[in-house]
């Protein structure tokens, strides 16, 4: 058979959408896809209302400056960084910013600590609290910033959680315990995993818009019913799966419950859908979301006016110790 190309619409600036590396190719997790149904087929949702407030907990992170240091002869690598998470809360046709201030972060590799760096800004000074890893090399740092990031978007998902929200989206994997569990999603718009094959993995491919896979259940610390469900259509020369999301909710809620959320996401999340024009992920960088980043990104300041200050922290620092 000869290969066959189709395309990835995002934009290179991003990395794929769809990244199944061939070591990946097996199922990678405890997965049972007979949950809801045996017969694999794409559904068309029975009709959920949308919620009444919806809020989209995401968040950006941006490293400042790279540095290395030494430790009684041991390389410790690290980053100056900065943080900021939030929610765009839609309330009808009406959407706000509930956005947290920005951490300023100073991760290191191999578990090592160090005092604040605080780092004057003109009229401000930008603290850059110790976070670190036990991981070792140049990727530590990362793991460092990520780990940081997804601490505060669980903390901020478990405010809204706690508030009252009708319904709660996070960007990317469900990996906390809401307390009220059946109206939290975590949607994932970057397919890392293989979590079907066959005839059931063939079957995302030919999902239409406003239509979903059955559910199936992922074994992990925490149980989740998933699904996919196409936001909007794809065209001919692009890849079957590009426009796809996988969608998953804690398997605690219930089989009966996460049927209906799933019915209600696919109805309902479509009305989000980014468009090309306008974002370089679209359509699986919803909207709110979208413009979410954007305001957060504008939070962290200026690159290059942080990073000048940095530099001129470490000079003053090198001509007092010289």
């Amino acid at each position: 058979m000869s290969l066959t190309l189709r395309l990835d619409p995002w934009t290179p600036t991003y990395e794929s959408a769809v990244q199944l590396d061939e070591d990946e190719q097996g199922i990678t997790a405890d997965v049972d896809p007979s949950v809801e149904t045996n017969e694999w087929r794409p559904l068309e949702p029975q009709f959920v209302g949308r919620p009444d407030t919806i809020a989209f907990i995401d968040g950006v992170q941006r490293v400042e400056m790279r540095i290395i240091g030494q430790n009684n002869g041991k390389t410790v690598y690290g980053a100056f960084a900065s943080v900021a998470v939030g929610a765009a809360v839609m309330r009808g046709a009406v959407c706000s910013v509930d956005a947290r201030p920005p951490r300023r972060i100073l991760a290191l590799s191999d578990g090592e600590t160090h005092p604040v760096v605080s780092v004057p800004c003109g009229t401000m000074t930008l603290d850059f609290e110790p976070e670190s890893t036990h991981v070792s090399g140049v990727a530590a740092s990362q793991e460092a910033v990520q780990n940081t990031r997804r601490t505060a978007e669980i903390a901020l998902g478990e405010e809204l959680d706690e508030r009252g929200y009708d319904m709660v989206v996070v960007d990317g994997r469900l990996n906390w315990q809401p307390k009220r569990k059946a109206m939290v999603i975590g949607l994932v718009k970057t397919i890392h995993k293989r979590y079907l094959e066959g005839e059931q993995a063939a079957v995302i491919g030919k999902l239409a818009p406003k239509t979903r896979t059955p559910l199936f259940r992922i074994g992990r610390d925490q149980a989740v019913y998933s699904w996919y469900l196409r936001l909007a259509p794809n065209r001919p020369i692009d890849h079957p799966w590009s426009g796809v999301v996988r969608v998953e909710t804690l398997e605690s809620i219930g089989i009966e419950a996460a049927v209906r959320l799933a019915d209600l996401t696919t109805c309902h999340l479509p009305e989000f859908a980014s468009s090309p024009i306008h974002d370089p992920r679209a359509p699986q960088n919803l909207t709110p979301i979208g413009g979410l980043e954007e305001h957060l990104r504008h939070s962290l300041g200026d690159h290059e006016w942080i990073r000048r200050h940095i530099e001129a922290h470490f000079a003053r620092e090198v001509a007092v110790a010289g």
